[in-house]
């Protein structure tokens, strides 16, 4: 894949938050939406250096996702880090976006799957219990995206350990203003937006999932529903989500102990790979 013809202008993200899926990307997006330092797109998922139809729309497209903005660039694609799904996007990042740094959200790997099978058990309207679906190709792609070292080897091929900047979850949540601002430091931004960015809270996300009705999230997966995701406004999107929210999380099925040491002793070669490859302990999680 050769790289895209530039036209005019900025034409690659200045950073990249590459995952982790159900880690913390979407409250990290809501606060850049909200806070004017940096822009972000439209829609939270550009996929441009995955998605055919996309990365063909050219640079111009690409431009307009961040409303051809001064700020910072920072574009969000969980995606990034489903390489069972998505060969070869390190390579493809880098040959585009070669400068961009990388932001990746690390959760307690049994945690994240777990947070994972709920989340699609939401848009789907038909999952295996959870005792039955990681003897299906559904719940090995969950386990495969839990395999945090596997899916960023290809990562630290093309960029330096210093270009690539680890978070975990739990001090995204409780520690938000030293991460925030080691985020903003992270991005390049100038010591005032830094302390800015700081100062705001990270708010979990998930339990808003849980109050949306089973319905809108099989529509969300779509046709229909991923076209109106793509080319709707956030400020519209969050409209017809404040609109269909209930008022009790829906329920969903839980898993037991026996399932997450299950999954927690799948998980263990691979968080131990991750922990020699960041250099980070990672305490207090289950593998």
């Amino acid at each position: 894949m050769t790289r895209l013809e530039i036209s005019q202008g900025k034409s690659s993200p200045d950073a990249i938050v590459i995952g982790a899926m159900r880690a913390g990307t979407t409250a990290l997006y809501r606060v850049f939406l909200e806070c004017g330092l940096v822009a972000v797109p439209e829609c939270k998922e550009t996929d441009f250096y995955l998605s055919q139809s996309n990365y063909s729309r050219g640079t111009n497209w690409y431009r307009k996702q961040f409303r051809n903005s001064a700020l910072p660039w920072v574009d969000f694609c969980p995606n990034y880090t489903k390489r069972d799904m998505f060969p070869g996007a390190a390579a493809r990042t880098f040959e585009n976006a070669p400068n961009a740094k990388l932001i990746f959200i690390a959760r307690d790997p049994v945690a994240r799957a777990e947070s994972q099978y709920k989340h699609t058990y939401m848009h789907s309207a038909s999952l295996p219990a959870p005792s039955e679906v990681f003897d299906t190709s559904e719940g090995e792609h969950i386990l495969m995206v839990s395999k945090y070292a596997y899916q960023l080897e290809p990562y630290y091929e093309y960029w330096s350990k210093d270009d690539i900047l680890i978070v975990d979850f739990n001090n995204l949540l409780n520690q938000s203003s030293a991460v925030m601002k080691r985020i903003g430091q992270h991005i390049g931004l100038s010591p005032s937006a830094i302390d800015s960015l700081g100062s705001l809270p990270i708010a979990n996300t998930g339990e808003d999932l849980r109050k949306m009705p089973r319905w809108w999230g099989q529509m969300r997966d779509t046709a229909i529903g991923r076209y109106v995701r793509t080319h709707s406004p956030r400020v519209l999107i969050d409209s017809m989500r404040s609109a269909v929210k209930t008022d009790k999380a829906v329920p969903v099925p839980e898993f037991d102990d026996k399932l997450r040491s299950v999954l927690a002793k799948k998980l263990k070669s691979d968080a131990v790979r991750f922990r020699e490859l960041t250099g980070k302990p990672f305490r207090g999680w289950s593998v």
